[in-house]
């Protein structure tokens, strides 16, 4: 394979290195030194396939390099003789420097857009995620300024400005006026525009307007209508390659879906906040002794819990606590929730007798719930004049009582859970209750809260820091239990936790109380 013919272009292409003089009779794989490109030579004159390498790089030994769409072209020879080879060579390195370019930027412009993704999906609160987005994607776009616009009763406000006086914040427009979110409103489309020329008057009118030299307007959707619009605008003229106009669309999809999860999130948090809080109830003072009392959803998202408590006034100054669990999470577990404290309520109204209480919730279990569902839970009737306290418990965590200037203990062990056996029986145990005497109840997401090596928070530092809360008002007594085990576990709690705590005062017109804690999870 040698070389029978050349032109002065090729002549020119040559490296400086080698001989510049003609190449006729010089063999092809001694004259090039890519290996690649002088095997193909050899594929085409013995093979006689035609190949063509779109866009061969070369690098000259001077530093230059150019981009060559390279044709092998087998020409027939002397009968029992390899293929001649004819070579064409077209000049690409323009079109190949504008593409590699291009999909640099693009590489670029899509790690950028999973940055932002992940800010997206990093949370669930729909004002922090647009915030951090157009912050973000004003510097990834190179813009000089950006702004958000959101559709509120007939007008298109600025709600969030990035690089743009903050006095623009509030700035409305009337959806009927020509605006800058209202035109992309109603493109229903990423909108882009730079310099003037071949514009539509009323992009042109709106860049005069506002002194900018080119824009890109994102609308985010809802419902298939436009709730909001990013906008994003240069002082100058800029150039929007198809990889930025790709991106801004990429833009309009994810945060739309994004927006549209944060809404349904919040509903259904509405929703949650609702049912919960009729599974939590107690007045807000009881005649003869202080009241404290907490609840925090260490669920995910916005699922329900099974925890319940209530305190039930009754009559002759006697009062009824009530704490349960339900086993599981969803709507069907808060169904059964509801269901389960309300016929506890109304058969502590009719027969304040813990067994008659406990033994009736487990008729409701039975009949109501699933066959691997259960519950646990107490029920304790305290006798304001006299202290006498009957309690009964149904597989619940054993209430503790830490009397005035005693250690503090546990109650009783408790009975069977409840939807287990159709002929489980639930005896109650007694003890008095006197003033200063402290009784903590809780579920058992307080005990079961793990630090990160697997340790439990447990009874024994139960005790623990139930003993150090004996100076403390029963109002207090919760929040410090609580924060001491969230505090043990590093602030990741597993179970939600419920806890009511009472203290008996002796007098009966002295009674103090507060408002529920709840502590959502962030």
């Amino acid at each position: 394979m040698r070389f029978r013919w050349t032109n002065k272009a090729f002549l020119d292409l040559m490296d400086d290195a080698r001989p510049q003089y003609d190449l006729l009779g010089m063999p092809v794989r001694g004259f090039l030194s890519d290996t690649k490109s002088a095997v193909r030579f050899i594929d085409a004159a013995y093979t006689g396939t035609a190949f063509t390498d779109p866009e061969y790089e070369y690098r000259a030994s001077w530093g230059d390099t150019s981009f060559w769409q390279l044709s092998y072209l087998p020409m027939p020879s002397r009968i029992g003789d390899p293929f001649d080879v004819l070579l064409f060579a077209i000049d690409v390195t323009e079109q190949a420097l504008v593409r590699r370019a291009a999909e640099r930027e693009y590489a670029d412009l899509r790690s950028a857009m999973g940055l932002i993704n992940n800010t997206i999906l990093s949370s669930l609160n729909s004002e922090e995620i647009l915030q951090r987005v157009l912050v973000e994607a004003t510097e990834v776009f190179k813009a000089d300024w950006g702004w958000l616009a959101e559709r509120e009763d007939g007008a298109w406000v600025f709600r969030n400005v990035h690089g743009w006086p903050t006095e623009m914040v509030g700035l409305a427009f009337r959806e009927d006026e020509l605006s800058l979110p209202g035109l992309a409103a109603r493109s229903r489309a990423v909108v882009h525009a730079s310099g003037e020329k071949g514009l539509p008057p009323d992009h042109r009118t709106l860049m005069e307007r506002h002194d900018i030299g080119a824009f890109i307007m994102v609308p985010l959707m809802h419902r298939g209508e436009p709730s909001a619009v990013m906008g994003f605008c240069w002082d100058t003229e800029a150039t929007f390659s198809d990889a930025i106009v790709d991106v801004a669309n990429k833009l309009a999809i994810s945060l739309s879906l994004a927006l549209e999860n944060a809404r349904l999130y919040d509903a259904e948090k509405r929703i949650t906040r609702t049912l919960q809080s009729a599974f939590f109830s107690a007045p807000a003072s009881v005649p003869g002794m202080q009241l404290g009392h907490l609840y925090h959803s260490a669920s995910v998202g916005a699922r329900v819990g099974g925890d319940f408590y209530d305190v039930i006034p009754l009559e002759d100054s006697r009062t009824g606590f009530l704490v349960g669990d339900v086993s599981g999470h969803g709507v069907e577990v808060a169904t059964l929730t509801a269901l389960l404290k309300s016929a506890m309520r109304a058969e502590a109204m009719r027969l304040p007798s813990p067994g008659s209480v406990l033994g009736h919730a487990n008729d409701i279990m039975l009949r109501g719930s699933e066959p691997e569902e259960f519950a646990t839970a107490f029920f304790g009737l305290l006798d304001g004049m006299s202290g006498h306290f009957s309690y009964c418990l149904a597989g619940h965590p054993s209430p503790v009582l830490l009397r005035d200037g005693a250690d503090p203990v546990f109650l009783a062990e408790p009975h069977i859970v409840l939807g287990a056996r159709k002929d489980a029986r639930y005896a109650a145990s007694e003890t008095v209750l006197d003033p200063g005497d402290l009784l903590v109840l809780y579920t058992d997401g307080l005990t079961e809260a793990k630090n990160p090596q697997g340790e439990r928070f447990g009874n024994d530092r139960l005790l623990e820091t139930v003993s150090y809360c004996a100076g403390e008002p029963a109002e207090e007594v919760p929040e410090s239990l609580f924060l001491s085990a969230f505090s043990f576990a590093e602030g990741h709690l597993d179970d939600d936790v419920a806890i009511l705590a009472i203290r008996r005062t002796g007098s009966p017109g002295g009674g103090s109380g507060q408002g529920r804690l709840e502590l959502a999870c962030a």
